[in-house]
């Protein structure tokens, strides 16, 4: 039961298996960020799906740069103006602006 500070609560059904991946793509889908060198493991194909679910600028934590050649090659369109950064670039501030 969720609380709303009166005393009251209410409460909310839920799925018990209830799986997000499975909920914002398809299989087919992972299978071709996987073909386009995205790594198939659960953290990166989350990654994936944030990626291609938002409407603005995700931020991925890619500890290991696996996902940036993906993106590189996703987003390799020269309209699409992608720009890469990390955390402590110096001029960090000036390419997200």
């Amino acid at each position: 039961k969720i609380s709303n500070g009166t005393g009251e609560g209410y409460t909310f059904p839920l799925s018990q298996n209830m799986d997000v991946v499975a909920s914002l793509t398809t299989n087919a889908d992972v299978a071709q960020w996987n073909a386009d060198s995205l790594p198939a493991d659960v953290v990166s194909t989350e990654n994936g799906c944030i990626v291609c679910n938002s409407n603005r600028w995700p931020l991925i934590i890619d500890p290991q740069l696996q996902g940036i050649s993906w993106i590189k090659q996703k987003e390799s369109a020269p309209e699409r103006n992608l720009k890469i950064v990390r955390l402590g670039q110096h001029d960090l501030i000036q390419k997200l602006e």
